[in-house]
């Protein structure tokens, strides 16, 4: 099933970005502390459904209640926040869907992070969006197959 942009409306796309001092685990599992470069991005909108997809239907189907908005069950809000390290091949995301912290650590999950991929990928080919909003679309995209992926090669 392919989403159609017809059936999400209203996309809404914040992003902040800034840096800060942390520590980190680099590749080789050591931690390290250094400046960590930080991208935010809040991404809502509304899904429907329409003659030309069940975008609406599809969500309501995989995702857990505690991730519906109870109020607004039509609208998903995702929080990413990301950090990426200068000069090392380090980045990590967490998630938050609807406020609620979302943890890829049971395959339960994985229906949802395919949802939010096909989501944010195919977004970002709306030609109705900004450059940037698109760029940050494919960055959130980019965080959740890097999570999907990891947790898929953990197993």
């Amino acid at each position: 099933m392919s989403l159609n942009f017809t059936g999400i409306n209203n996309v809404k796309i914040g992003r902040k970005e800034y840096t800060a001092l942390g520590t980190y685990q680099k590749l080789d599992k050591t931690l390290a502390r250094g400046e960590k470069n930080f991208t935010e991005i809040k991404i809502s909108a509304k899904l429907n459904d329409n003659e030309q997809g069940k975008d609406l239907s599809d969500y309501m189907t995989r995702v857990p209640k505690k991730f519906i908005n109870t109020e607004h069950p039509d609208t998903i809000e995702l929080h990413v926040k990301r950090f990426d390290v200068p000069n090392e091949k380090v980045n990590q995301s967490s998630f938050k869907l609807n406020g609620q912290d979302l943890i890829l650590d049971s395959d339960k999950k994985l229906p949802i992070m395919t949802f939010l991929a096909r989501l944010t990928r195919q977004s970002s080919q709306n030609p109705e969006l900004s450059t940037n909003q698109q760029k940050y679309l494919k960055i959130a995209n980019k965080s959740i197959h890097k999570e999907t992926v990891d947790y898929i090669e953990t197993k």
